[in-house]
């Protein structure tokens, strides 16, 4: 008798996990016998880990977390459709997608097979967000081409409203932000063009082509402090490809010199500043009220009075003491708490005021 009720009980569990399977090839028995079920608990944890990363601004982590969650439990929905909510959000429109349309596979083979399972806690917008998004799509490459018809005939200005107008549809598209990049830049709306390029080398795909591209346009602009921080965020994508190395040695401080800085003031305002540091430069929302920074300018260099050599730098001048009130994507606002000295300006450097966190 308790061996027929535990035979009962393991096809029971075999029938409500089959739909995890995909049945093209070796028979589905053969399969849910071989679901191991700690990956599924794994997943579940890598997919909640996820979901709170994503509630805290950590996209990068979130989107780790999410895709880890998928390599254990391929037909973790919540999982596919969160993804495909933060590829969205990112522009990142083909990636989205791909994996709202595997959100409305799997409901579909849950309907199918009739699984009784609670679904009050998953979303299922994704079937008709998929032709809204392709619309999306459709509209922004059409802005594109006409953009390009418009620089081809000399007409710059309509070509650059054309090129924001696909960034904007379509945010993480690499050639739209590469072309507005550069139409800028070419119209001498440096400042500006850097900024889409800073967009283009963030993005966790971008070729090492176009990362080099705009890299030197950085430099040549005088804007390594924008730089400094893409390269070191890709550097572990980069690190083994021919010609990195020359672009990381340029961020590299001389030797018993360094002058070490996470980012610079941008504007100030009404006992506040703005800073060129935020999420994509790993700044989290719960850092609002709760992180203090120090601005400062370096101390001058020391060098020996015989030989000229190096010897290192006098203390860093410390000039306002602040704290971050609002962290947007790559900046944030911090409110000047003291000064000192002939206070903070734009152009002045920041560090972490190591003592309060």
């Amino acid at each position: 008798m308790r061996r027929h009720i535990t035979f009962c009980l393991s096809a029971a569990f075999a029938a409500i996990f089959a739909f995890t399977v995909p049945t093209n090839s070796a028979s589905l028995k053969d399969k849910v016998m071989t679901i191991p079920n700690h990956d599924s608990e794994l997943a579940l944890r890598a997919y909640e880990t996820g979901y709170n990363h994503y509630r805290n601004g950590n996209f990068e982590l979130a989107e780790d977390s999410y895709i880890e969650a998928l390599s254990m439990e391929p037909n973790l929905i919540k999982a596919h459709y969160w993804l495909g909510k933060l590829y969205k959000e990112q522009g990142r429109l083909n990636n989205a997608n791909f994996h709202w349309e595997e959100v409305s596979r799997l409901t579909e083979l849950i309907k199918e097979r009739r699984i009784a399972l609670s679904t009050e806690d998953n979303e299922y917008p994704a079937a008709p967000k998929i032709p809204k998004n392709q619309e999306v799509m459709k509209s922004a490459r059409d802005a594109f081409e006409r953009g390009l018809r418009l620089l081809d005939g000399g007409h710059w200005e309509g070509a650059v409203i054309e090129f924001k107008k696909a960034q904007k549809l379509y945010p993480a598209n690499h050639k739209y932000l590469l072309q507005l990049a550069r139409t800028l830049c070419d119209k001498q709306d440096i400042q500006e063009g850097v900024k889409y390029y800073r967009d283009l080398l963030s993005l966790r795909d971008v070729s090492f082509q176009d990362f080099k591209e705009g890299i030197t346009v950085m430099l040549g602009a005088n804007m390594d402090y924008l730089a400094a921080p893409l390269v070191r965020k890709q550097s572990g994508r980069f690190a083994k490809l021919k010609g990195f190395s020359e672009i990381s040695d340029l961020f590299k401080p001389i030797k018993n010199n360094p002058v070490v800085s996470i980012a610079k003031i941008v504007q100030r305002m009404d006992g506040q500043v703005i800073i060129s540091i935020g999420m994509e430069e790993g700044l989290k929302l719960s850092d609002e009220y709760s992180l203090a920074l120090q601005a400062f300018k370096p101390g001058s260099e020391l060098s020996e009075p015989e030989t000229g050599k190096l010897l290192g730098r006098a203390p860093n001048i410390a000039l306002a003491e602040l704290l971050v009130t609002k962290v947007y994507k790559n900046t944030s606002w911090a409110l000047i708490r003291k000064e000192y000295g002939s206070g903070v300006k734009a152009g002045d450097l920041i560090e972490f005021k190591k003592t309060i966190r």
